[in-house]
C-alpha cells in the first residue's frame, strides 16, 4: 500500500527474443540459495509457463521466533498488499458486466459526504484519477494505520482533508479509492467483501490459500513480518482490517498465478472489461487495477504490493506464457532485482547469481567517514557513525540502517537497494537509489 509497490522493472532498452527452451530451475535455484545462506530474504516464490506452475521455492520462516521456528513451505501464506487492488478491480468489473454498476456512476450515490463525490467516477477510483487524499501513505503519524480503526473513521479521515486535484486531471496512486470500490462491492452485492471474494474468485477458479478480512497473524499458515539489520527482527504491520479491498489478502505465489492467468484469459471477467482494465494512456503505468509492467521488449501486466513488513510481485507477460510471483516476508534484497533475476533466468537472459561477498574493512578504517551529512536538495541530514566493521547511517527522524563496505569508499544496503560512496577529500557522500543520486557534504564540527 506503500508508494513504494508502484515501482516496476526498468524499461530495457535491449531487445531478445524469448527461447521455447525448458525454465533453467539449476540457476533459479543457485540465485534462492544466495539470497537464503546471506540471509537476504526469506518468502515464497512460483514461475508459471503457458498457465502450467514450472517453479516453485521457498527460502526462510514463516515463524521465527526463540522459542518456536517454522520453515516457509509452498503452503505458507502472505500478505499480498496492494496486489490485493486487482481482486477489487476484478469484482467491480464483474458488477459492471452484470449491469450493476458502470464506469460512469458517480460516488455520490454511494458516499454523497465525499469531497467532489458528484465529479468522482468509479473509473477515477479504478484509475487512480479521483484526486481524492490517500488515508494509508498521507497521514504523518505512519504508526496510525496499524492500529484499529472502524469504518467510520476510515471514511472521516478522508472526507475531511482536501483533495489533491480535480477529477480525470491526473493519476497519483490512492489507497482511498480501493477502500471505497471495497465498501461500494458490499453495498451492492449485501455481502461482505471476503464472502464476495470467495464466491467470486476463489471458488470459480478454485484458489487453496486465499482468503481475506483476517486479523493479523491469524492465518492458520501466515508468515509473521520481519526486517533485518544484523538479525531478524519482527515488524508491527500493517493494521489489516483498516485496509481491506486494499491490500489485506492472504495468498500463496501459486495462488496467485492461478488468479492473473485467469483473470488474462477471460475466466473472470468479459474481454471488453479485461480491456478496459489494460487501457494504459502512454504518460502513465496504471489501468484500472492493474499496472503494466515493461522487460526487455515485453510487454507484461500485474501488481507490486508492500505492506509494512511483506512484499509481493504478480507479472504476467502474455507473450513468453511466463507468469512470476513473489510473497516475502524478510527482505535484505531490492524485491525489483528479485523479480529481474527470476525474469532473466526464466527468459535465458543473461544473468550473474550475486555472491554477495563483502569488501573487508578494519574498524578505524571506517573514521575518515563519520559525522553528519547535509545537503540543499533535500531537508534532511544524515548522520554517519559505525558499529564494530558497519557504517551506520540515521537520517533524520527515521531509524539507524547499517551499511557493508563492498568497495573502497563504497557502502551498500540491500535491503532498500541504497548505497553510499565517500570523497574523504571533498569531504562528500554520495547516495544512490532507485536511480537517483544526491551529493551531501561533511558539516563542520
Amino acid at each position: 500500500m506503500r508508494t513504494i509497490v508502484t515501482l516496476l522493472l526498468l524499461a530495457f532498452i535491449t531487445t531478445f527474443t524469448s527461447s521455447a527452451q525448458e525454465i533453467n530451475k539449476a540457476k533459479l535455484d543457485s540465485f534462492f540459495n544466495a539470497l537464503d545462506v546471506n540471509h537476504k530474504s526469506m518468502g515464497s516464490f512460483a514461475v508459471f509457463k503457458n498457465g502450467t506452475l514450472a517453479y516453485q521455492r521457498s527460502i526462510g520462516y514463516r515463524l521465527l521466533e526463540k522459542s518456536d521456528s517454522i520453515a516457509a513451505n509452498s503452503e505458507t501464506q502472505y500478505r499480498i498488499g496492494s496486489i490485493t487492488k486487482m481482486f477489487t478491480a476484478t469484482m467491480i468489473f464483474q458488477l459492471i458486466d452484470e449491469g450493476k454498476l458502470s464506469l460512469d456512476t458517480k460516488l455520490a450515490k454511494f458516499f454523497p459526504q465525499l469531497p467532489n463525490a458528484e465529479k468522482i467516477n468509479i473509473e477515477n477510483l479504478l484509475m487512480h484519477s479521483s484526486g481524492l487524499m490517500d488515508y494509508v501513505n498521507e497521514i504523518s503519524d505512519k504508526s496510525w494505520i496499524t492500529k484499529p480503526h472502524p469504518k467510520k473513521e476510515l471514511l472521516d479521515t478522508i472526507t475531511r482533508r482536501k483533495v489533491n486535484f480535480e477529477p480525470g486531471a491526473k493519476q497519483q496512486y490512492s489507497n482511498s479509492g480501493y477502500l471505497l470500490l471495497s465498501y461500494i462491492l458490499e453495498k451492492i452485492t449485501g455481502k461482505t467483501y471476503s464472502k464476495s471474494l470467495e464466491q467470486r474468485i476463489i471458488n470459480k477458479i478454485g484458489l487453496k490459500s486465499t482468503s481475506s478480512s483476517k486479523l493479523n497473524n491469524t492465518g492458520a499458515l501466515e508468515a509473521r513480518p520481519y526486517s533485518r539489520a544484523t538479525s531478524w527482527e519482527n515488524v508491527t504491520d500493517i493494521y489489516f482490517p483498516n485496509v481491506i479491498g486494499v491490500g489485506d489478502i492472504l495468498s500463496t505465489p501459486q495462488d496467485l498465478l492461478i488468479f492473473i492467468n485467469a483473470l488474462t484469459s477471460g475466466k473472470l471477467v468479459s474481454a471488453n472489461s479485461y480491456s478496459k482494465m489494460t487501457n494504459f494512456n502512454e504518460k502513465s503505468i496504471f489501468g484500472m487495477g492493474i499496472v503494466k509492467v515493461p522487460f526487455y521488449n515485453q510487454s507484461g501486466v500485474g501488481h507490486t504490493g508492500g505492506t509494512y513488513g511483506t512484499y509481493s510481485v504478480l507479472f504476467g507477460f502474455p507473450s513468453s506464457g511466463i507468469s512470476i510471483a513473489s510473497c516475502v516476508n524478510g527482505l535484505n534484497y531490492p524485491i525489483n532485482d528479485i523479480s529481474i533475476a527470476m525474469l532473466s533466468i526464466c527468459n535465458n537472459v543473461k544473468f550473474r547469481v550475486p555472491t554477495f561477498q563483502e569488501y573487508t574493512v578494519k574498524a578505524e578504517d571506517l573514521d575518515p567517514y563519520l559525522g553528519v551529512y547535509a545537503t540543499a536538495e533535500i531537508p534532511i541530514k544524515i548522520t554517519i557513525t559505525k558499529n564494530g566493521k558497519s557504517l551506520v547511517a540515521q537520517p533524520t527522524g527515521q531509524q539507524a540502517i547499517p551499511f557493508e563496505a563492498f568497495e573502497k569508499d563504497k557502502f551498500r544496503f540491500d535491503g532498500a537497494g541504497m548505497t553510499l560512496e565517500f570523497n574523504v577529500k571533498k569531504e562528500e557522500m554520495i547516495t544512490t537509489q532507485g536511480g537517483r543520486t544526491i551529493i551531501f557534504t561533511k558539516e563542520k564540527k
